[in-house]
């Protein structure tokens, strides 16, 4: 079978670059042959004797006979058609109202309505946005559960489902309860779930009675104690609670957010650096929410970024086993990416090692880009006056063209500075263009063209066959329209029944 494979592959090959010399058989068959490697001239010649020979005895027989026509119907069915369609149209409309109230709600939304929300609630996310999200994700994270019983106040013995991280985030927070209990003389709450945010409320009690309210009577001191006992008030939704309530009406889960590409980062420090940035800023405008389009795009800059560490890293890594692989005192006991192999790779990749660097480079931007817009601001507000003025900045082009020819001198003509200047550089569709093969002639083959006498005998057969098969296909339509009639009668009988 692969030796068939490597015989249609050649003969393509070799017959398609030798159309006008088809005369070299020989050739032709040798070259086969070679490109097989287990076969010789002889038995190339063979094969390609025996598919001619398979190709002529082959009868696959006329094809168009056995395809499904197209049906063709008369006006009168189409008008028809058009009856019932207007017809299911009015009754639709009768029993639209009927059917809406029992089986939709509008109230519900549908996915596409939901979706659409889904989308417009996470196109820009505020810092509440970026905490509600960041808890969402905790919480599916650890919903193997904390437990809900109490814990003991000695020695807290968590469930063994709890990850090592809960775990140490639990005892954490048990001593911190502990300790703060101590101090202001409290009981201890030794329950894991977290606690309420805020002080405690403290009990209301009345102001104290007079001795006149004292011997008044029952009914005008509870009408004092009504009037000034305090009333507790009822506080309002926080702005994260609203986002959160605004995510479990339209059901934007964990699973959501992933779709979303939401899961990359943690987004309660990315809000904490907008409103330090908001803060800050001396512009006019602040910036206190992020798109969610800005967020996928810093996911596609990280995966960049680490796809092109990951691969110089490894380079690196196989350079340095090819390297010291020979080496008695060198030994490379695993595959393991090191710490240093991956700062080197970053280094080499010209990106910053620290976040000190990072900031650095980032303020540095910041600043070029303020220099340039106060040095366009200071060039309006310039203004010419007097020959003076003009005659010093004729002077100092003058300098600064001097300048530029004495730099462009001390490049020299040989050196890779002015090479690189002189010469563009070339892309690769350039340095390698691709390789085309030319005919050897322009002159046309007389076989490809279409033959000036046309064979009266063929042609007539060919119109026989085609005069047979549109009376088949006019006896099938035929056929099937009175099928169709039939069926659109049964069916005006039974609706009237």
């Amino acid at each position: 079978m692969q030796d068939e494979n490597q015989a249609d592959e050649a003969l393509d090959i070799h017959v398609n670059q030798r159309q006008e010399h088809s005369e070299l058989l020989e050739s032709i068959f040798y070259l086969i042959a070679e490109s097989i490697g287990t076969k010789n001239v002889a038995q190339v010649c063979v094969y390609l004797f025996a598919l001619e020979d398979a190709v002529g005895n082959c009868d696959t027989g006329p094809l168009r006979s056995d395809l499904e026509i197209a049906m063709e119907v008369t006006d009168e069915w189409v008008e028809a058609e058009e009856e019932q369609a207007a017809f299911l149209r009015d009754i639709e409309l009768a029993w639209g109202t009927d059917l809406g109230s029992q089986d939709h709600d509008s109230s519900e939304p549908t996915d596409a309505n939901l979706t659409s929300m889904r989308n417009d609630a996470l196109k820009i996310l505020t810092v509440d946005h970026c905490k509600v999200i960041d808890k969402i994700f905790r919480q599916e994270g650890t919903s193997s559960g904390i437990p809900s019983l109490s814990v003991p106040e000695t020695e807290p013995e968590l469930a063994a489902e709890v990850s090592p991280t809960e775990r140490r985030r639990l005892k954490k927070r048990l001593h911190m309860r502990r300790k703060r209990a101590e101090i202001a003389g409290t009981d201890i709450v030794t329950d894991a779930q977290r606690l309420q945010r805020g002080r405690k409320r403290k009990a209301v009690s009345s102001p104290p009675y007079t001795p006149s309210q004292v011997n008044s009577e029952s009914e005008e001191g509870s009408e004092f104690e009504d009037r000034h006992k305090k009333r507790p008030r009822k506080r309002g939704l926080t702005r994260e609670q609203k986002v959160l309530e605004t995510f479990i009406d339209l059901e934007i889960d964990a699973a959501v957010c992933h779709n979303q590409g939401l899961d990359l980062f943690h987004l309660h420090p990315l809000g904490r650096l907008l409103t330090r940035r908001r803060d800050t800023s001396q512009a006019t405008t602040t910036v206190s929410a992020i798109s969610l389009h800005t967020i996928r795009l810093l996911g596609v800059i990280l995966s960049d970024y680490v796809t092109r560490v990951v691969h110089r890293a490894i380079v690196l890594g196989e350079q340095e086993i090819l390297f010291k692989g020979g080496r008695k005192v060198w030994r490379h006991e695993n595959d393991d990416i090191y710490p240093e192999t991956i700062k080197k790779a970053v280094t080499m990749l010209g990106y910053p090692t620290t976040k000190a660097q990072a900031f650095e480079h980032l303020c540095g931007e910041d600043a070029c880009s303020d220099d340039g817009d106060n040095s366009a601001d200071q060039e309006g507000n310039v203004q010419v006056d007097g020959d003076n003025q003009a005659d010093h900045e004729g002077n100092d082009q003058l300098e600064s063209e001097e300048g530029v020819e004495e730099s462009d001198d001390s490049l020299g003509n040989g050196s890779p500075l002015s090479l690189l200047a002189s010469s563009p550089l070339l892309s690769h569709f350039e340095l390698n263009p691709p390789f085309i093969r030319f005919p050897t002639s322009t002159s046309v083959d007389s076989e490809s063209l279409i033959p000036l006498e046309t064979d009266e005998e063929l042609l007539n057969e060919e119109l026989a066959e085609e005069e047979i098969l549109d009376q088949r296909d006019q006896a099938l339509e035929k056929i099937h329209q009175d099928e169709l009639w039939a069926a659109h009668k049964d069916n005006i009988a039974a609706f009237q029944q």
